[in-house]
């Protein structure tokens, strides 16, 4: 996400509250209400696969450097 890295977090709010203006304008309450809640379950669900990779790569890294002492839950 290129356009990202170089933003400072000052540029990052002036562009999120942009697109927040440009997505409510002319809506209803209702309409930004199932607008937001689905940005925030896109968001939810954005983060839980970005746990999960992380989780992955670390168990992997782990299993890399451990000679059979792994434990398992379950």
């Amino acid at each position: 996400m290129t356009i990202f890295d170089n933003l400072s977090p000052e540029d990052a709010v002036i562009l999120t509250n942009a697109i927040v203006l440009a997505l409510a304008k002319d809506k209803s309450a209702d309409e930004i209400n199932v607008l937001g809640n689905f940005i925030t379950g896109v968001g939810c669900l954005l983060l839980t696969v970005a746990a999960q990779k992380q989780f992955v790569s670390t168990d992997n890294n782990n299993s890399n450097n451990n000679s059979g002492d792994d434990i398992f839950v379950g």
